[in-house]
Parts: C-alpha cells; sequence; structure tokens
C-alpha cells in the first residue's frame, strides 16, 4: 500500500521543524519496495517564515511537495488541497502544530493494512486547556453521537487513516474533516479506532475553542438532512413543490367558497395566504436555479483558475 500525509500548516515556524523531524524518522522506517509514501504540507497562506522553513527540507526515501495556498483560506479547503494533489489512494492527515505524536503512524498503518477502510484516533487524555478546549470538543462529540449515530469517540482528532475512494465532493464540505467520521455513517466503511498519544502544544496557540461548538452544530444540521443521500438542490426542490401545492389548494378553496358556498373569500386570510404560498414557490424554484448557477460558474472558476501553488523537493 502506498500513502500520501497530509498536514495542513498555518504560521507554525516554532513547530514545523521539530515536527518534520519526527516525521522523517517515523516516514523512512515506512518506505519499503512495496510501501511508497508522499510527504504533502499545506501551507494555509502563512504570514510567519512557515514557508520559507518548509521550503528548506530535503526530501529522503519519500517525496516532499508544498501547496501554497495564496491566501488563508481554512484549514479545511488546505486539507481538500492536499487530497486533490495527491498521488497515492490511502490518506494520512495529521495536524501541524505538533500536538499529534507521529509514532502513532506507526500503529495505525499497522492496524489500517489488516483490511479496515478507515483508522480514527481518539485523544484519550488530552492535552489541552479543560475549559477551552477540550469541553467544548465533550460538548460537540456528544451532540455528533446523537445526531448523526456515529460511534466515534473523538471527531476531533486529526490523526486518520483513510482510502481516498470514501471521500466523495459532496462529504467535503464545512468542517469535513473534524466530522468525517459522522458524515460516512450511512456508507458501508470498517472504522477502528485507536489510541493517540496527545501532547502538549510547544509553540503558538490555538484558534479554536467554544465557537467552534457552533459551526459543529450548523454542519450537523445539514448532516440530518443529507444522511439519506438528498442534497441542497433537491431538499430546495421539495420545498418549493410543497410550496406549489399549498398555492393550488388554497387557490381552490377560494374558487370552492366563490362559487359553491356563495362566501365572500375577500373576508378570510386565504387571499393573503395564498400570495404567501405563491411568492415562497418563486423564491426555492429561484433558490434552484441560483444554486445550479453558482455550480456551474465553481466549475468552470476551478478550470481556470488556481488558488494555490504546488512545490516539489528534491533530494
Amino acid at each position: 500500500m502506498n500513502y500520501s500525509v497530509i498536514i495542513p500548516v498555518f504560521n507554525e515556524e516554532e513547530a514545523i521543524e521539530s515536527l518534520h523531524k519526527e516525521l522523517s524518522i517515523i516516514l523512512n522506517n515506512l518506505v519499503t519496495n512495496d510501501r511508497q509514501i508522499e510527504l504533502i504540507y499545506v501551507n494555509d497562506g502563512s504570514i510567519d517564515n512557515t514557508l520559507e522553513k518548509l521550503l528548506k527540507f530535503k526530501a529522503g526515501a519519500f517525496e516532499i511537495k508544498i501547496i501554497n495556498n495564496l491566501r488563508n483560506f481554512s484549514q479545511s479547503v488546505s486539507i481538500n488541497h492536499g487530497i486533490e494533489l495527491s498521488k497515492y489512494e490511502n490518506l494520512i492527515f495529521l495536524d501541524g502544530d505538533g500536538q499529534n505524536d507521529p509514532k502513532d503512524i506507526l500503529l495505525m498503518v499497522k492496524e489500517y493494512e489488516k483490511g479496515v477502510d478507515f483508522v480514527h484516533g481518539f485523544r484519550k487524555n488530552r492535552k489541552d486547556n479543560f475549559f477551552s478546549k477540550t469541553l467544548p470538543s465533550i460538548i460537540a462529540n456528544y451532540f455528533v453521537r446523537i445526531v448523526s449515530k456515529s460511534k466515534i469517540k473523538d471527531h476531533g482528532c486529526s490523526l486518520k487513516i483513510i482510502n481516498k475512494k470514501f471521500l466523495e465532493k459532496d462529504k467535503l464540505w464545512g468542517d469535513f474533516h473534524r466530522l468525517l467520521a459522522a458524515r460516512l455513517v450511512n456508507k458501508k466503511v470498517k472504522i477502528t479506532q485507536i489510541e493517540t498519544n496527545h501532547r502538549h502544544r510547544k509553540y503558538g496557540k490555538s484558534n479554536y475553542g467554544f465557537s467552534r461548538i457552533f459551526r459543529v452544530l450548523i454542519d450537523l444540521f445539514y448532516i440530518y438532512l443529507f444522511q439519506k443521500s438528498y442534497n441542497n438542490f433537491y431538499i430546495i426542490g421539495y420545498l418549493g413543490f410543497f410550496s406549489f401545492l399549498l398555492t393550488l389548494l388554497s387557490s381552490v378553496y377560494m374558487l370552492k367558497l366563490k362559487l359553491i358556498d356563495q362566501i365572500s373569500f375577500i373576508a378570510t386570510p386565504l387571499p393573503i395566504v395564498t400570495v404567501l404560498f405563491g411568492i415562497s414557490t418563486l423564491i426555492f424554484f429561484s433558490f434552484m436555479f441560483i444554486i445550479q448557477t453558482v455550480k456551474n460558474l465553481k466549475s468552470e472558476i476551478r478550470n481556470d483558475q488556481k488558488n494555490f501553488e504546488i512545490i516539489t523537493l528534491s533530494k
């Protein structure tokens, strides 16, 4: 099996060198005639010296590829860039802040090569501030398990190994890397969880806290809507069709009042209700048109314009 290791980094100039030294030892030990590895760093528009430090690294038994986002996007977008440009089918994800222990990759690869589809780490003994990071994570994981029926203990653990075939485009919206297992609940994916060694953050600071809970809740809402293979286009279409039916029914009822019961429907709220349902119908179908137009434009822009550059390091 061959692996692409994807690491998003943003302003990690202090942590990246020590992390790379640890990774190099692990990855060099993993490389064999039957197992090739590429290491992909995705620099998410860092404004410190992260990119300069990345460019000094030398490839060893494994290839090093640097994707440099031309501006800061997000961790999810950066990981997605890494996925798009990875050349191997098996993907390993971990953070670039040094809190994930690269040694855990050895055990996870061993487990993955037993035939599972997805190896997911969990941080049993977290080395984070309880109130700013651990507590929000506990709350978020609780809601994720309730809504998605996922059995994963720690959805926020970045250390994962998965086959690229399970990462369909319709699964890569929002903070997909945080809720990846929850989005695959209805797929026939064999998942194994492995306890990982979580370490104190030595350098820099995290940009996450209680605000992450609200982002998770928004993602969960969409997962709940779309977990039966619906997408936003059809959801809006169903709402538009439902509004049209209500418009039709209220119009027929008004005609019944006027022609059969000899009652003036003007004395009832039906005209306003009918107009509101009619406007809702137009709005929902207009949204469908706009969504499809935006999708087409995004597809054209992606084909015509790159928002990153690729740098391959030599030995």
